[in-house]
């Protein structure tokens, strides 16, 4: 059976889904922490080493956090997902810091965005013109990747229905009534979001928000 052949933008890629998972668990097991909950501590998550994210005898996890980013690399932005335990139960006040822990996720992914933007920035200025082109153009890749991977999935796991991290922060905000329509929608979650995908609706909201995003990579140098 023959091994797919991957480009380097497809191991930049691969790179990037797991630099970006790490941290944006990490900032989930972290702010657990500080909120009252130790289950992830104690299993070892409170750390962006991505490995460290993936449970290795689940085969969804393993399937979900490493074998289908990979396969998806090959056609652009890796697919895929991860998650840490949290028990709610232990929070100092429940809803409050159930936010806080759900918006912890998608803020790491927009840091590290920001942080990679002013690292390429410098890098135009002070690294690649030392550099000879290959190895400029190898590290700028693998800063774009990362870029564009944390951009996606921060912008995505905003998106304010469950099980996204975006319903949760929503959910403390809403008065008892609606927090009741979206409890009664958790079960069924997972598949609006296919649907609303299947048929191009949550495009509309992530291409254009990405293609800002992608313009101030090309801006700001």
């Amino acid at each position: 059976m023959m091994l797919p052949m991957f480009s380097s933008l497809h191991l930049s890629f691969i790179l990037a889904w797991f630099i970006q998972m790490g941290i944006h668990e990490g900032a989930h097991a972290w702010a657990a922490w500080r909120c009252g909950d130790d289950t992830a501590y104690l299993l070892g998550k409170r750390t962006i080493d991505p490995l460290k994210h993936i449970n290795w005898t689940e085969f969804n996890s393993v399937m979900l956090g490493v074998i289908l980013p990979v396969m998806t690399a090959a056609r652009g932005v890796p697919m895929g997902m991860a998650w840490v335990p949290v028990n709610p139960l232990r929070f100092r006040r429940m809803r409050r810091d159930h936010a806080i822990v759900a918006a912890a996720g998608p803020l790491s992914n927009f840091a590290l965005a920001l942080l990679l933007l002013g690292l390429n920035v410098v890098a135009v200025h002070y690294l690649y013109p030392f550099l000879d082109a290959s190895k400029a153009t190898a590290i700028e890749i693998l800063l774009y990747a990362v870029y564009k991977t944390s951009i996606i999935y921060g912008i995505f796991n905003a998106i304010p229905l469950p099980p996204l991290d975006g319903s949760r922060v929503l959910y403390y905000f809403l008065p008892p009534q609606l927090r009741q329509v979206m409890d009664d929608m958790e079960p069924y979650g997972f598949w609006i979001l296919i649907l609303l995908f299947a048929f191009h609706q949550g495009d509309r909201v992530i291409i254009p928000a990405v293609r800002f995003f992608e313009m101030l990579w090309v801006m700001a140098p």
